[in-house]
């Protein structure tokens, strides 16, 4: 009978042979210390882009602020941002909601506010290389220019969560305006430094060796040369890291020394369904999966975040496994989920 690891090895050994996976990378733990299992594709490239998994790290940095009742989640936004930066950002029913949106409602996507990045929407048939190495990316006021000239979908806090990444761009402001330094600068300060996450860094416009030095990104068969446009995108999905890291940083959150467990507990409740079988808390995703799935002895909820570069990060609290991954493939999101389920079922059969 195969052993977990076993299992593990066949599982990538198949998934890194798909030509739609570019330098496939894994990593399984578990709380108990009993599991401790890590994959790369022969001579893959040790950092990649994590994408919206930024998202997470983003929110932690804001909720270790509510726990030092510097601010709270219902906070309206306008108190610690400028006004001018949240008029004409949601508009619904022909009212302009920008002293309703709370700090709550940008971190849970609640705000309403339209989502800017539906319009950097790539065309499969175009040669992506050449588009996406042309663009030169985008700023904070681009963000707020192109959300200001989209209907929103919903007034805030109304019950309704709709993913969207103008919501993060917000994010990252405050965060800057909260710590009084760089979006770059207060993540390494505050979390990579302290937790020892020397591979991982911010890509910015000043950065862009980062993108260069990290796994090749494919969207489809076509390779992806958007280090401007992921520049770009700040507290919504730019860091960079490593399996080794974004463990680590996954297992400080949910193991209390990343943020304070009140402060997990407010980020994991009140959830709102965001896709099929995802809800979604302050900053962190939740996802369920069938039993029959994940084989898991007692399933639970997996907690976490994915990102759009086939980037997973989840822990599932009941057994304590933890299982981030990546697979540097834009276009198709099954395959990160698959890699997630392949390892749940491959150490849940144990």
């Amino acid at each position: 009978m195969q052993t977990g690891a076993a299992r593990l090895e066949r599982l990538c050994e198949r998934l890194s042979r798909d030509p739609r996976v570019s330098e496939l990378q894994l990593r399984v733990a578990d709380r108990g210390g009993t599991i401790d299992y890590s994959w790369s594709a022969p001579g893959s490239r040790a950092t990649h882009a994590i994408a919206s998994s930024t998202k997470t790290f983003a929110a932690v940095l804001v909720l270790r602020k509510v726990a030092a009742g510097e601010l709270t989640l219902e906070q309206p936004l306008a108190s610690i941002l400028p006004r001018d930066d949240l008029i004409g950002l949601n508009r619904f029913g022909d009212v302009d909601h920008a002293d309703e949106i709370t700090v709550r409602d940008v971190l849970a996507h609640t705000s309403g506010i339209p989502n800017y990045y539906a319009t950097k929407t790539l065309d499969p048939a175009s040669d992506i290389a050449a588009v996406t190495g042309a663009d030169p990316g985008w700023s904070y006021a681009d963000t707020l220019d192109i959300a200001r000239g989209m209907s929103a979908a919903f007034a805030p806090h109304s019950g309704r969560a709709e993913y969207g990444f103008t919501n993060y761009q917000l994010i990252g402001r405050l965060i800057e305006t909260l710590y009084g330094c760089s979006l770059a600068d207060a993540l390494d300060r505050e979390l990579l430094a302290p937790l020892g996450m020397s591979d991982t860094a911010l890509l910015t416009p000043q950065s862009l060796a980062l993108f260069e030095a990290a796994s090749p990104l494919l969207y489809g068969p076509q390779s992806y040369r958007g280090a401007r446009r992921l520049a770009s995108l700040g507290a919504e999905g730019a860091l960079v890291s490593t399996t080794a890291d974004t463990m680590r940083f996954l297992r400080a959150v949910f193991e209390g020394e990343a943020l304070d467990p009140a402060m997990l507990e407010l980020a994991l409740s009140d959830r709102l369904p965001l896709f099929p079988r995802v809800t979604y808390g302050v900053g962190i995703m939740a996802l369920g999966l069938p039993r029959l799935l994940t084989r898991l002895p007692k399933p639970g909820l997996l907690y976490g975040h994915a990102g759009m570069t086939g980037h997973v990060m989840f822990a599932e609290p009941v057994s304590g496994l933890y299982v981030v991954g990546t697979i540097n493939q834009l276009a198709e999101p099954r395959l990160s989920f698959r890699l997630l389920i392949g390892a749940l079922r491959a150490v849940g059969a144990r």
